[in-house]
């Protein structure tokens, strides 16, 4: 089983890469993270930002573990900011069964602030990508694949994602 995280700043086209790898791999199952918690059950629950995140985060490590055992998937992506806690804590996943791969979507920021596909952005999401560029969330160390995708199609995106994973 291959966990596939696709990492990038706040409109790099994580999701949507995701999306498209879903349908690309076999056996796959893609997990859209922001989606375990709405905004409103973190407000209920009266979490923080940061407490909401790890939330998040604990909830796709429940689903994933759960999957594991079930054994349904070869691929599981998900889409999801990359910190190096969080990176060293998937890679002690791995195992003889189990491959973590983090891939980083780059865009050069220019292009991350700009309204892409169908998002717009509002004034906090462009200062959030501007703080997640100061912090290296679009150049990790750590990332098994770095793509800057600033004048890439989505679909060039993906066969270099896919070309990467076939040398894995």
């Amino acid at each position: 089983m291959r966990i596939i995280n696709i990492n990038g700043p706040i409109n790099s086209g994580k999701t949507t890469i995701s999306k498209l790898l879903l349908k690309a791999l076999p056996d796959a199952l893609f997990v859209e993270v922001d989606e375990l918690l709405s905004d409103e059950e973190q407000e209920k629950l009266g979490l923080s930002l940061q407490q909401g995140w790890k939330e998040r985060t604990n909830r796709l490590e429940h689903l994933v573990n759960s999957e594991k055992e079930k054994n349904n998937y070869q691929n599981i992506i998900f889409a999801y900011p990359m910190t190096e806690n969080l990176y060293h804590s998937w890679k002690a996943w791995e195992d003889q069964k189990t491959k973590f791969i983090s891939i980083t979507l780059a865009p050069r920021l220019e292009v991350c602030l700009q309204n892409r596909g169908t998002r717009q952005l509002d004034e906090w999401e462009k200062n959030r990508i501007r703080e997640m560029y100061q912090q290296g969330y679009h150049n990790s160390p750590l990332a098994d694949l770095i793509i800057d995708n600033s004048a890439q199609s989505p679909a060039e995106t993906l066969q270099r994602i896919l070309d990467f994973l076939k040398s894995r």
